[in-house]
C-alpha cells in the first residue's frame, strides 16, 4: 500500500493538489438541467470548494463553469468549464458549501488558476 493510500485509509487530508482562497463566480449543473448560481470559495486543478444554494447529492456529477477578470484590466474575462463529482455537501449558515473533485486536468482552468497566482 502506497503513502496515500495509507493517508486516506487513516482519514488524513487526501487533497493532493494546493488549492488557492478566491471567491470566484460560477454556476454548476447537472446533467442538463438549468444553470445554478455560485461562488468558488477556493479552488485547484483538481477541485473546488463552492457556495450554494442547494444540497448537492454525494456523487453527483456537475459541470463548473468559473469566470474572471483578466489580469490585463482590459475588461476580459477568462473562464473555464469542468465536470466533477460532489464528494461533499453540507449546511454551512445559510447556504450550503460543497466540495467538487475534477478528475481530469483542464488547460483553460490551469489557465484562469496562473491568473490567480498573479
Amino acid at each position: 500500500m502506497s503513502e496515500t493510500d495509507l493517508a486516506v485509509a487513516r482519514g488524513a487530508n487526501r487533497r493532493l493538489t494546493a488549492r488557492r482562497a478566491c471567491q470566484l463566480q460560477a454556476s454548476y449543473r447537472s446533467g442538463t438541467g438549468a444553470w445554478h448560481p455560485a461562488t468558488a470559495m477556493d479552488l485547484s486543478r483538481r477541485g473546488c470548494r463552492l457556495r450554494l444554494g442547494e444540497e448537492l447529492r454525494r456523487g453527483t456529477r456537475v459541470s463548473v463553469r468559473f469566470s474572471h477578470a483578466s489580469p490585463q484590466g482590459d475588461g476580459a474575462q477568462l473562464s473555464a468549464e469542468v465536470t466533477g463529482d460532489a464528494i461533499w455537501s453540507r449546511l454551512e449558515g445559510l447556504s450550503y458549501q460543497a466540495g467538487i473533485h475534477f478528475p481530469d486536468d483542464s488547460p483553460s482552468l490551469l489557465e484562469l488558476l496562473g491568473t490567480l497566482a498573479e
